[in-house]
């Protein structure tokens, strides 16, 4: 995917990450709302940041977004190859992540919109064959939410792995993309 290309669905769109979007990631990251949740917890620095953008500027095996809606950025997608030296349009499983930093948005229908998007990127303009996901035990709002997307559970422990192939995936996700693929009440012409 080339830096200009930008993914639009379900009423949002993400854009690739620049080095313009550290600072904002940074304070999302930081959010203890946020970061409570992440494998690490850990406070991120301005020199960690930069380190990070630059290691990802030029690994072909992971991508970072920027979620916008409307015209406000909310959050952060990524997606990466999970088998070791494979670049993301090579790779069979992929695994995202996602984290919504505006808090209006978090336990908002809209909070589905980038999974379904990236979700469909991966699938279909990828072709991988199977998402896999890692979420801590004491996350449960997000063992649900990737359950009603059809996630199966893998593996239970401190974290616990989760599996969705495209069959799973299409035929649990098919009233969300419907009712998110609706045209908002104020756009529609009378």
């Amino acid at each position: 995917m080339d830096e200009e290309q930008v993914l639009k669905g379900y009423q949002l769109s993400l854009r690739q990450v620049q080095e313009s979007d550290l600072s904002q990631l940074r304070t999302w990251r930081n959010d203890p709302q946020v970061s409570q949740f992440m494998l690490s917890q850990a406070e991120i620095t301005e020199e960690q940041q930069s380190a990070w953008f630059r290691k990802i500027s030029r690994d072909p095996s992971q991508q970072h977004f920027i979620i916008a809606y409307k015209d406000q950025d909310i959050g952060s997608v990524n997606i990466q190859s999970r088998e070791l030296g494979k670049p993301l349009n090579e790779a069979h499983c992929i695994e995202p992540g996602l984290y919504i930093g505006v808090p209006k948005y978090r336990n908002n229908i809209i909070a589905f919109a980038p999974t379904l998007l990236i979700n469909d990127y991966c699938f279909e303009t990828l072709k991988c064959k199977k998402l896999v996901a890692r979420v801590k035990s004491d996350n449960q709002a997000a063992l649900n939410y990737n359950l009603k997307l059809g996630y199966q559970i893998v593996n239970r422990g401190d974290l616990i792995e989760i599996s969705l192939n495209f069959d799973d995936y299409q035929r649990h996700s098919s009233t969300l993309k419907a009712l998110l693929s609706r045209t908002p009440r104020h756009k529609r012409e009378s």
